[in-house]
């Protein structure tokens, strides 16, 4: 897709998207802005991440596998999803392909990322930057293709230091799974991107993601349990 052809069918003209009752909280609200009133932040550096997943219904040992959704071990020892920093006078499209060709592999000639995998907008006024948000669904057979490609591409072991699939299940003690993962250190607002992402996608209903987060804010994993 070619640069004029990506800025006619950018998102200027959409709202910032519905937020869930359950991530209604200001870790997940503050900042929030349209794509429009971004593009008046001319003093603000860019950043651009995606959250790329596919559908992959069935089970394993563990609970429903429902899709596989990619994050990964960033340098600074916690987790994040793929993107990076807008170069100054580069597109946002073209900086965030870049991005994730630099980081997991991507290959934009076989999917590339478009303005209608764009979700959300975020001002953080702390670093003086604005967060677009894209979620990207590919085919399970593309996916498990990336994460092969993962460990060839140029930052591998520099910026990233591994990828993973985020478990999306309950297991029987109730914080096994999801509820666990969601206990990880995350870098900025990437734990409260990937609940929107299972939100917006229908992965998984409201309900279940107000139960998951009790779960993991409140459970007390006894060792015998485990």
């Amino acid at each position: 897709m070619s640069g004029p052809e990506q800025k006619e069918v950018s998102p200027s003209a959409l709202p910032v998207p519905e937020i869930p009752k359950c991530l209604q909280i200001r870790s997940v609200t503050k900042g929030l802005i349209s794509y429009a009133e971004s593009l008046e932040m001319k003093q603000c550096r860019r950043a651009a991440h995606a959250c790329i997943w596919a559908p992959h219904p069935g089970f394993t040992n563990f609970g429903e596998c429902r899709a596989a959704i990619m994050m990964h071990l960033r340098f600074d020892g916690t987790f994040g999803f793929p993107g990076g920093l807008i170069e100054d006078g580069e597109d946002v499209i073209d900086g965030l392909n870049r991005e994730m060709a630099e980081e997991i592999g991507w290959n934009p000639a076989v999917r590339p990322i478009t303005w209608s995998d764009y979700y959300s907008t975020q001002l953080e006024t702390r670093k003086n930057m604005v967060l677009h948000f894209f979620i990207v669904q590919i085919t399970l057979e593309q996916f498990t293709e990336l994460e092969k490609n993962c460990v060839l591409a140029p930052e591998y072991g520099n910026e990233v230091f591994g990828t993973i699939r985020v478990p999306l299940y309950t297991m029987a003690n109730e914080y096994s799974g999801l509820p666990a993962f969601l206990n990880n250190k995350f870098i900025g607002i990437a734990k409260q991107q990937l609940l929107l992402a299972l939100y917006q996608q229908k992965i998984m209903p409201e309900s279940e993601i107000t139960e998951v987060l009790y779960k993991s804010q409140n459970y007390k994993l006894a060792p015998s349990r485990v």
